[in-house]
């Protein structure tokens, strides 16, 4: 990629690295994908990831410092207290010019740097009952805050922007859309095939892909699918998840080790998925609120059809075609899954998103906000 930048531009950028601790998620990989396109784009910048354990680095040259917090005490910090206290230390160290908050909240920084924030959704607003009750008193009381005084606000939808500006009157100054990788695309059905039977799945399933927690309504999915065996209309189906593990998990484990026919394959690398969108006869999303839903644009990329929550930020992800949206009530995703299964219509995923901002087109527009003094 061209640089875009001048090379006198020797910034010197802290990113909250809370988000890419452990396996990824949807927050975990947009930070990571764009801060690999960052580094082509700024590359006189040097960059301090934050974090109160190892993780795995965007890039490995030398300008991406790792910046763990090694002090005993910051392991029995909870997440959101550590970026208001440790964090806040270590980036006056480091002599920041920019501090992305990356996951949304801010460590408490003197005024001469600069702050730049990503929403990814208002769920303490919306969906409160979906969260942990600590992690959802932390957004209570520091989010509004955190982002008014921000110096820069972006939203990863157009959906969040509006409902970031309708509630709480906060203007966005540019929308970062995630994006999806080359690999995710319909893969040949030889690979398809070993993968699947590597993973003993068979033919025809039902996929879905979420973090095992309530805002994601598997719970719904999993009733809706065990009724519908029940009454044949999914007589030769099974369902498979995959999702790494998140609050009230073992409830949901619970509900769906009463079914033989359902299998949870736990977190599954980027590198796999495109093979489990492809296999899919159906992908189903119904989650109760998305800020965006990359799911659904990675099985549109896969050329999979779709039944999803009808909100404007999923159909921002999921635009028109092969997505059917309904509401995430049981008669709803019944009816949505039988009018889909029942014409079993795969699509060519060539142009299936095609038009939709790459990772190099939101690091583009980060990369701006970040250059401007």
């Amino acid at each position: 990629m061209q640089n875009i930048f001048t090379s006198s531009n020797k910034i010197r950028i802290g990113i909250d690295g809370r988000p890419l601790e452990g396996a990824k998620s949807g927050i975990g990989r947009y930070i990571f994908e764009l801060c690999k396109e960052l580094d082509k784009l700024l590359p006189e910048a040097t960059f301090f990831i934050y974090s109160q354990t190892p993780v795995e680095m965007p890039c490995s040259n030398n300008r991406w410092v790792p910046r763990v917090d090694n002090t005993y005490y910051s392991r029995f910090l909870k997440g959101v207290l550590w970026l208001k206290l440790r964090c806040a230390t270590l980036c006056q160290e480091d002599n920041l010019d920019w501090f992305w908050g990356s996951a949304t909240l801010l460590p408490r920084l003197p005024s001469k740097i600069r702050t730049l924030v990503t929403v990814y959704d208002l769920n303490y607003k919306i969906v409160p009952d979906t969260m942990p009750t600590s992690l959802f008193w932390a957004h209570r009381l520091y989010f509004k805050g955190d982002v008014s005084k921000a110096d820069v606000v972006t939203a990863i939808s157009e959906g969040t922007s509006k409902r970031l500006t309708d509630i709480l009157g906060i203007k966005v100054r540019a929308v970062v859309y995630p994006s999806v990788n080359s690999n995710f695309r319909s893969c040949d059905e030889p690979s398809v095939k070993y993968f699947l039977s590597k993973h003993k799945i068979q033919r025809p399933y039902i996929l879905g892909v979420a973090t095992m927690e309530p805002r994601k309504n598997l719970k719904l999915l999993i009733e809706v699918f065990n009724v519908m065996c029940a009454e044949g209309k999914l007589k030769d189906y099974a369902l498979v998840l995959v999702g790494g593990s998140g609050w009230k998990e073992l409830d949901l484990r619970r509900v769906y080790e009463c079914n033989k026919k359902i299998s949870f394959l736990g977190y599954v690398d980027d590198g796999d998925l495109p093979y489990l969108y492809t296999g899919a006869d159906l992908f189903t999303f119904p989650s109760l609120y998305e800020g965006f839903g990359i799911p659904v644009l990675e099985a549109r990329a896969c050329g999979t059809p779709v039944v999803a929550t009808d909100i404007l930020e999923i159909r921002e992800a999921g635009g028109s075609g092969n997505v059917l949206y309904v509401k995430p009530e049981r008669d709803s995703l019944i009816k949505g899954i039988e009018a889909v299964i029942s014409k079993k219509n795969k699509i060519e995923s060539a142009s299936n998103i095609s038009g939709f901002d790459t990772w190099a087109d939101g690091a583009k527009k980060l990369a701006t906000l970040f250059s401007v003094r």
